[in-house]
């Protein structure tokens, strides 16, 4: 069975208009600013979606782009102007970052109460993806409370495949902080088929079609994070849904999968966000 996440974005969504406006009242007007690098054919579809939406809920942006030549001191220099101004609740610097970029410093540069990507250590904000794919296996697992959902996750062979710094392995750090033990497969592990034939819940984070269906055990729940342009120019995942929907009990589309349900979560962040420093 297919989980839409645009479904599951729905209420959420509704809250986030519901606080604009009680926001709004009292003169407190959210306001992201996205950070790009590099030519818009780089990050135009994912920046575009996320502008879309803050203009659907009513959500202030500014975009600033900054060429991949410049140094890394300009980007920081950016990050420390938009720390200290008061309009600005939120900051996100869109990925892939350029190889001169020291992503470390970028994550730790952003103010903590404006992390609202949730990546540095101490963030106020979980990770969006995470909460995304939890959300989606939650559902998925027909649970209703954490306790039930921990111990429902106890008895499921969990598998990442795929542990980049922004999907896989927030991911992995979240499950381990449940005291859970996921299975992490990479391009290094050698019996992956083999791993995710036992896996009951797959997540798969690459960017490249990994995951046919002789390799997935029936019944299995399958969560797409990567996507990537196939030859035709097409937004595809890690699988081919037609092959694999008569196998796993639930999967997500791509698109309309965790990204709808990921950029909601975003935007609940930066709300929060916006009620901290406006209190």
């Amino acid at each position: 069975m297919v989980i839409s996440g645009r479904e599951l974005a729905k209420p959420i969504i509704a809250k986030i208009k519901e606080d604009v406006e009680k926001l709004a009242n009292k003169k407190v007007f959210p306001k992201i600013a996205i950070i790009t690098l590099g030519s818009e054919e780089s990050w135009a579809t994912y920046v575009g979606q996320k502008l879309k939406l803050a203009d659907t809920l009513g959500i202030k942006t500014e975009l600033i782009n900054l060429s991949v030549d410049e140094p890394e001191k300009l980007l920081l220099k950016t990050i420390r102007r938009l720390n200290n101004d008061s309009t600005i609740h939120g900051i996100i610097v869109q990925r892939p970052m350029p190889k001169n970029i020291n992503s470390k410093n970028v994550i730790s540069g952003i103010l903590k109460e404006k992390d609202i990507d949730g990546f540095r250590y101490d963030s106020l904000y979980k990770v969006p993806v995470w909460l995304a794919v939890i959300d989606i296996i939650t559902h998925a697992l027909q649970v209703t409370t954490r306790t039930k959902l921990q111990v429902s996750l106890l008895n499921q062979s969990i598998l990442i495949l795929g542990k980049g710094e922004t999907a896989g392995m927030p991911v992995i750090r979240e499950l381990l902080s449940l005291g859970l033990d996921p299975i992490v497969v990479d391009s290094k592990t050698k019996n992956k088929n083999d791993l995710l034939k036992k896996a009951d819940i797959i997540v798969t984070a690459v960017g490249k079609k990994l995951v046919k269906k002789e390799v997935l055990k029936p019944g299995v729940i399958l969560i797409g994070i990567g996507i990537y342009r196939n030859d035709k120019g097409k937004l595809v995942g890690d699988y081919d849904e037609d092959e694999i929907q008569n196998v796993a009990s639930y999967y997500t589309p791509t698109p309309g999968g965790v990204g709808p349900l990921n950029l909601a979560y975003l935007f609940s962040n930066l709300i929060e966000a916006a009620k901290k420093q406006a209190s």
